[in-house]
């Protein structure tokens, strides 16, 4: 292209529109053009093959990310399809990320982001902090719009969650994502509470286990054991949930400690009748040391 004034870095790609230019040779600023540049300006997820390298990258990015998710044989797709690559194009000096998804290639991202089928059609962003903010049965002439009012700070986070129990009278009492909060941090309750998987081998071996030292403390009215799904249920910021299971311990002054003990039933009931306070012993360490306050959202 003898009409190019040179220098400059020229990157061809088989999508949207095949070549671009830069000629910002900062190495930061070439890193970002390339990353970029060589994703579409949306990522399709769906049975393709050849999008798969495209979804990996568009994941495993830290960028926020809006993902439109809906049928891509039924409904008005065509009209979806064009208002949301506008959106694309309005917002492309944004930091965030478009994916459009067809449901039934979809089934393990709205396992992960809690979502349900009949919410369809649906977009939902995940930020750079995994906050959420969703918006189901969503129309073509909405998306922009919506946007908008994420990125003017408008609108308010989406939760993964189980529903809150009806009846939670087992020895380890089940939480969720809707009411951790107040039953580990504001029950004025020593609670210890455990992260797991279904699928988990070691989480299954240790439920028995916990399920026999909720009922050795049953009587205690200070002491709470408790599970939460973390498969299911969008896990607070303030546990650190690396592998299943993760237990922490949690005092009614707000001490907060990984448990790392032995993993029988004897050794959890001494841990937690040697670390556990009374309502007088955490009043006083809230009067003398005061928490910070607890983050409520994710």
């Amino acid at each position: 292209d003898a009409a190019v004034e040179r220098p400059l870095v020229r990157l061809f790609k088989p999508f949207d529109e095949l070549l671009v230019d830069s000629k910002d040779f900062d190495v930061t600023a070439l890193e970002k053009f390339i990353d970029a540049s060589s994703t579409p300006k949306v990522v399709t997820f769906d049975k393709n093959p050849d999008n798969h390298p495209y979804l990996l990258k568009f994941f495993q990015s830290s960028a926020a990310k809006a993902m439109l998710f809906l049928n891509f044989s039924t409904g008005p797709f065509e009209s979806f399809k064009s208002v949301y690559y506008g959106a694309a194009e309005e917002f492309k000096d944004k930091e965030i990320k478009f994916l459009i998804g067809d449901l039934e290639a979809s089934q393990g991202a709205f396992q992960y982001f809690g979502l349900r089928e009949d919410q369809v059609p649906l977009i939902i962003i995940q930020d750079g902090d995994s906050k959420k903010f969703l918006k189901a049965h969503v129309e073509p002439d909405q998306i922009v719009s919506w946007l908008k009012q994420y990125f003017d700070g408008k609108l308010s986070p989406f939760r993964k969650s189980e529903p809150i129990p009806e009846v939670n009278d087992e020895p380890v009492k089940v939480v969720v994502a809707d009411n951790v909060h107040d039953f580990v941090f504001k029950s004025g309750k020593n609670v210890l509470v455990e992260f797991y998987a279904p699928w988990c081998g070691h989480c299954k071996k240790l439920a028995p286990i916990l399920d026999e030292a909720a009922t050795t403390l049953k009587s205690d009215e200070d002491v709470v054991i408790a599970k939460m799904d973390a498969t299911a249920n969008d896990v607070p910021s303030e546990f650190d949930v690396q592998g299943y299971p993760t237990l922490y311990f949690v005092t009614p002054s707000g001490k907060m400690v990984p448990y790392e003990s032995g993993r029988t039933a004897d050794e959890i009931v001494d841990f937690i009748k040697k670390n556990k306070e009374t309502a007088g012993q955490a009043k006083e360490k809230a009067e003398s040391a005061p928490a910070e306050p607890l983050k409520d959202e994710l």
